[in-house]
């Protein structure tokens, strides 16, 4: 199968997938935001596809072979998870779901940031994206396999020096293969040194193994010996034009001397001018040699000013870059200060209006108790002079009645036992008497009011004390 075929027939089954996901979505009241190839960690020979929406995740296999091509396999609710953890890498994003349940790791083909953008607007998930360097998620490192991470360094290599090499000038290879012999000798110095010492030839790892020097320093030696390799082929290559001039002259003066020596033989008058023709000549070629030599030593002299230029805009860019990186962290740090003075402003200034209005609440409630209990207080004033006065009333009736009563016309008036009615109201609202129980009561007392059934009626406490009555105690 060609590569067009193969890229067309991989067209057609994400065009099938689509369309199958975009019409299962046609009667659903979910709403369907976007369609990624997936791997949801179950083994299966068929390939996998995932529909995003507002409310979760629905899986189908793709089976080109079977009858309906697409098939639900499983479906995710976003309600149904607490957290998700997001890892992500070049080609595709790792998902991690926790929830109440069993936790589902599901991979995510070239749309992960557009998956997590859904979570974060369309669920109450916590989101956790593991944050780690950028070369980390190359190919052969993120395993964090060491043979696997030895082997992807070596390859990055080779592909960084297969391009860089016909960038750099000729006049560099030189001092490029020089200073690669040289690490090369030293990192195999520190190789011998560090099987023996790991820490001394490892300032900087934290962990110091003779498995990290072997792989450290083996990679250092292998780099050396190919950029060692390149450049020497570009030095053999690269003959000066001065010697390939001096080369041409050198042959043409022997073939010139050979010529005449043979015209010597054959034509000895012409010796003195033949002599002075290759002189000239030789004198011609030295100054072209000569003009060619200082021409490509100024081409040296301006390719290694450039490349000094290069190095100083270079360094410049990168402490440029650092300067505004030192910059922008200090901006993030008064921000970030800024926000827990305002925070810690917020919060003081919340406590202050909540200690005022629990005072100010306080004081509200005092202030209704004292109002209360000077209510109350006037109200039992009030009574108690309103009992003083009727006392004094009774007590000034019971005078009347007791000379009525010495005068020997007093009766008591009792109700008509047949309807509790009051017969005579003479002495109605004085002293009230209960004839069943020989008590009797003052206005203002706490059975007055109460006292409804066989009531006798006195004018006077003395009255009633006459007629076989007792005072009520309350």
């Amino acid at each position: 199968m060609s590569k067009t075929r193969y890229k067309n027939q991989k067209e057609s089954n994400e065009a099938i997938a689509k369309a199958y996901i975009e019409n299962d979505y046609t009667n659903s009241q979910n709403k369907l935001l976007l369609v990624s190839k997936a791997n949801y960690g179950k083994k299966s020979s068929n390939v996998c596809y995932s529909s995003v929406d507002d409310k979760g995740m629905n899986f189908y296999e793709f089976n080109n072979n079977a009858e309906q091509n697409l098939m639900l396999i499983e479906r995710y609710e976003w309600a149904d998870f607490s957290s998700v953890t997001i890892d992500h890498s070049i080609t595709k994003s790792a998902f991690t779901f926790v929830g109440h349940g069993e936790n589902r790791d599901i991979t995510i083909e070239v749309k992960g940031k557009e998956v997590e953008h859904v979570i974060r607007n369309h669920s109450s998930m916590e989101v956790n994206v593991v944050k780690r360097p950028v070369w980390t998620k190359l190919l052969g490192y993120r395993s964090q396999t060491t043979w696997k991470m030895f082997m992807a360094s070596i390859v990055y290599t080779l592909i960084l020096l297969f391009i860089l090499h016909p960038l750099l000038p000729a006049a560099t290879h030189n001092f490029i293969m020089g200073l690669a012999l040289l690490i090369l000798f030293l990192s195999i110095i520190g190789l011998f040194i560090g099987l023996i010492k790991p820490k001394w030839v490892l300032p900087k790892f934290k962990i110091k193994t003779r498995k990290r020097v072997l792989f450290s320093y083996l990679y250092l030696i292998l780099s050396c010996f190919f950029i060692a390799v390149a450049f020497t082929d570009g030095e053999s290559t690269s003959i000066p034009a001065s010697t390939q001039v001096s080369s041409s002259q050198n042959s043409v003066t022997v073939a010139s001397k050979k010529d005449g020596a043979d015209n010597s033989k054959q034509k000895v008058e012409k010796n003195d001018s033949d002599n002075a023709v290759k002189e000239e000549k030789k004198q011609k070629a030295e100054e072209q040699a000569a003009k060619e030599e200082a021409k490509q030593k100024a081409e040296e002299q301006a390719a290694k000013e450039e490349a000094k230029q290069k190095a100083e805009e270079q360094a410049a860019k990168e402490e440029a870059k650092q300067k505004a990186e030192e910059q922008a962290a200090k901006e993030e740090a008064k921000r970030k200060a800024e926000e827990q003075a305002a925070k810690e402003e917020a919060k003081q200034k919340a406590e202050e209006q909540a200690a005022k209005e629990e005072a100010e609440r306080k004081a509200q409630e005092q202030a209704a108790k004292e109002e209360a209990e000077r209510k109350a207080q006037e109200q039992a004033a009030k009574e108690e002079a309103e009992r003083k006065a009727q006392q004094q009333a009774a007590s000034q009736q019971a005078t009347t009645s007791s000379s009525t009563s010495n005068s020997g016309n007093y009766k008591p008036f009792e109700n008509d036992p047949s309807d509790d009615q009051q017969s005579n109201m003479s002495c109605s609202g004085q002293i009230k008497g209960n004839k069943n129980s020989k008590i009797y009561h003052v206005p203002g007392g706490a059975y007055y009011d109460r006292t409804q059934d066989n009531i006798v009626w006195f004018c006077s406490e003395a009255d009633a004390q006459a007629a076989g009555y007792r005072e009520s105690q309350r």
